[in-house]
């Protein structure tokens, strides 16, 4: 697996991945949007980076024209990740983040309070 070291390389990556989502097979871009996420955590990224570099950097770089090309169901995927990482979802799809808290308990804790905020 390719580490990803810089939020200008990751952003292209996931910029290609967005613009190129096939409606009709879902789920070859959903693996793919899966495998990208799985290469942010590989290269050491933690929940508060990530987070950073979905709600904050990837909405401040994409252009209106860059919106134009995206599909919808590749937005509400992104979407869906996004909520993996600030914990509005069941504790069962949080995004799982080596050296976070493995008891439940502790992990809704530490991701619903913001404590990787932090």
């Amino acid at each position: 697996m390719k580490v990803i070291v810089n939020k200008k390389e990751a952003f292209e990556k996931l910029k290609k991945i967005l613009v190129s989502w096939n409606d009709a097979d879902s789920e070859k871009s959903m693996n793919s949007m899966d495998y990208f996420i799985e290469q942010l955590i590989y290269s050491k990224w933690n929940r508060n980076r990530i987070y950073n570099f979905i709600f904050i950097y990837v909405r401040n770089n994409l252009s209106d024209l860059d919106y134009d090309f995206i599909p919808e169901k590749a937005l509400d995927y992104l979407s869906d990740i996004e909520t993996s990482i600030i914990g509005y979802c069941c504790p069962a799809c949080f995004l799982k983040i080596p050296d976070e808290p493995l008891d439940e308990n502790e992990l809704i804790t530490y991701v619903r309070g913001n404590k990787w905020k932090n």
